[in-house]
């Protein structure tokens, strides 16, 4: 038995198991739609492809293979063998690759702070500080997240880092603006705002406490980028959605499920109502066409089509 076998049959195991008996969310609290995202970016970032790899070379340090083996092969055999059910695996590369390019964008256009909410096991204010050290990052998630970040964070670099900020936020009881405020954030400087994977787990209430914060404490010219699912999937119609029932089902078993979802107008209208001005709305046939296409001028494989993601900026 080779070893792309052993770990196939691992995994396999592990993804059959999820499926016929559903799993209570994390006892810990922490994330886990962020542990699995972040072990979905490790492997992407071994992509032998130079155009369908992503930069997070530190995902592998930063959480466990929680569904795929931390192994470019192995993990592929997997994913082969149900790409249905690992069609998250092509959204996941796809809007790495995006929100890097944004963040090199934002900071090529003045932005001195970078916010993440929801910041889960993103690496981004570690694997760019050596090229951008004089900019500072925030990491906006649950207390039990933003702990377990930490201790990862010190078993990697020895350490917690001067630049970055935490902010742990009980959303319950606490205000964005008061826990960032707490951190050290300053309202007069350009800033760009990542929410990865958020909208779609919070309240529309709450995205849009969130929009109004960004929009009035935030320095014109301050960009932000979101992305968002369809209104059907959280309405639970599935018709011609590529695998939208398992990944509803999914999250959902593991105390996550999608609350908020837009059709791709509304999801525009939603930061225009609060003054943004929209800069971008990519749909799956556009994010392969950009991020999925490999050098052979085929795509490395087929991402849901219920997602989007939305480019916006601050007047």
């Amino acid at each position: 038995m080779t070893r792309h076998t052993r770990l196939l049959g691992a995994a396999l195991t592990l993804v059959l198991g999820a499926a016929l008996q559903p799993l209570a969310a994390n006892s810990t609290g922490v994330s886990w739609t962020a542990e699995v995202v972040c072990n979905f970016r490790a492997v992407a970032a071994l992509h032998p492809d130079p155009k369908l790899r992503n930069g997070d070379s530190l995902a592998a340090r930063f959480c466990d293979a929680v569904l795929l083996p931390n192994d470019y092969a192995a993990a592929r055999d997997v994913i082969d063998v149900d790409p249905e059910a690992y069609a998250s695996y092509f959204y996941v590369n796809a809007r790495s690759r995006h929100i890097d390019a944004q963040l090199l964008r934002a900071v090529a256009e003045g932005a001195a702070q970078v916010v993440v909410l929801g910041a889960g096991f993103d690496s981004r204010a570690y694997r760019f500080h050596a090229r951008y050290p004089g900019i500072v990052f925030f990491e906006v998630d649950t207390p039990p997240t933003i702990s377990a970040k930490q201790q990862t964070v010190v078993r990697v670099y020895g350490a917690l880092p001067r630049h970055v900020h935490y902010a742990p936020i009980d959303f319950n009881t606490q205000s964005l603006a008061s826990v960032l405020s707490a951190a050290g954030y300053e309202a007069t400087k350009k800033t760009f705002f990542i929410l990865e994977g958020v909208s779609m787990y919070v309240s529309e209430a709450g995205n849009g406490a969130t929009f109004d914060f960004i929009r009035r404490h935030s320095a014109p010219g301050s960009r932000l980028v979101y992305d968002y699912i369809l209104r059907r999937v959280v309405e639970g119609d599935y018709a011609g959605l590529y695998a939208a029932k398992g990944a509803a089902r999914g999250v959902a078993s593991h105390g996550e499920p999608f609350v908020t979802g837009w059709t791709p107008e509304e999801a525009e209208q939603f930061a225009h109502r609060r003054g943004f001005k929209v800069l971008g709305n990519l749909d799956a046939a556009a994010l392969t066409r950009r991020y999925l296409t490999g050098s052979n001028g085929k795509a490395d494989g087929r991402m849901p089509n219920w997602y989007g993601i939305v480019d916006a900026r601050v007047p």
